[in-house]
């Protein structure tokens, strides 16, 4: 079986605030748009501090939350400032990204990786897995 929708993942990196939350009225105007013509999905990935938020102020049933990152670890721990799968689908977050390309460079490994996806999946969030490779790599 096939997934027959059209995602459209924003990753928001390392920006934002509270007040970037009037980019959902562009959002909701671009989902309408293109809903009559494909079955379109839109996951809109911002910040852990934003997760929240977002998902209280969220009414638009257009738009799914996720978050960037999480910590390998599934319980609570000694981890200053990591934050785990279980703290960021109970903080309303549906999607993960995992495996950034800027991560893999600061020595991310697949080992740690693999980790990750699966202390996510256990708190059943839907894994998005870059996959890539630099210029270098690629050349």
């Amino acid at each position: 079986m096939t997934n027959k929708l059209k995602y459209f993942i924003g990753n928001w990196k390392m920006f934002g605030d509270f007040g970037s939350f009037k980019i959902i009225n562009k959002i909701n105007q671009f989902y309408h748009k293109y809903k009559k013509i494909n079955k379109v999905k839109i996951v809109l990935c911002v910040p852990n501090t934003l997760i929240h938020f977002f998902k209280r102020k969220l009414k638009s049933q257009s738009i799914t939350l996720g978050v960037q990152n999480c910590h390998f670890h599934e319980g609570y721990g000694p981890f200053t400032g990591s934050v785990n799968a279980s703290m960021l689908k109970k903080a309303g977050a549906e999607f993960l990204i995992l495996g950034h390309s800027e991560n893999r460079l600061e020595g991310e490994t697949n080992k740690l990786i693999k980790k990750k996806i699966k202390s996510a999946l256990n708190q059943k969030l839907n894994i998005i897995f870059c996959i890539g490779e630099t210029q270098k790599e690629k050349k």
